[in-house]
């Protein structure tokens, strides 16, 4: 197969990937102004990990963007755009045609949810100035219990599904 088709595979992965994020994120979640449970950073996570940074840093700036234009209490960029993109740019630095070990995917989650729930915290700030510190301690422990669940959930998916559809598919371009 040529370059173009693996570049129109991985296009469309990446838009499976966002449509995926898009459903968790705003049919499959249960959100309030300062709250949000959702799992839609999974299908960005993994996208990172095969597509690589910029293909999963687009798929979740459209997740976002989408949200922002169904969501009546979203509204344009801010850090929560910035928080969707990360999920797909880091595991993407990290992990983009490397070796995936299931400590490195760890730290990684943790490390990605850390650094998103800074961005979301000081955006929430913003929007509703200190009283949004009520809502702090709800809010880490959601991020807490959601590590076991996105973690194997992640590698089970990566392990089982993509990494040897991926190559199947990359032994097939090379005959």
């Amino acid at each position: 197969m040529s370059k173009d088709h693996n570049h129109l595979r991985n296009l469309i992965l990446a838009g499976l990937l966002a449509s995926m994020s898009i459903v968790l994120k705003i049919f499959l979640s249960f959100t309030t102004y300062e709250l949000r449970i959702s799992f839609y950073e999974i299908p960005l996570f993994i996208g990172g990990m095969v597509l690589g940074p910029f293909l999963a840093g687009v798929a979740g700036f459209a997740v976002d963007w989408t949200y922002v234009m169904v969501h009546p209490m979203a509204f344009t960029f801010n850090f929560f755009t910035l928080s969707a993109i990360l999920w797909g740019v880091i595991p993407g630095l990290l992990f983009f045609k490397r070796k995936v070990t299931l400590t490195k995917l760890a730290f990684t989650v943790i490390g990605v949810s850390l650094i998103t729930f800074t961005l979301n915290s000081i955006q929430l700030y913003i929007l509703s100035g200190a009283g949004m510190l009520a809502q702090v301690p709800a809010r880490l422990i959601i991020m807490v219990i959601k590590w076991p669940i996105q973690i194997p959930v992640i590698y089970f998916i990566y392990e089982k599904a993509i990494k040897p559809s991926y190559h199947l598919i990359f032994a097939h371009d090379k005959r």
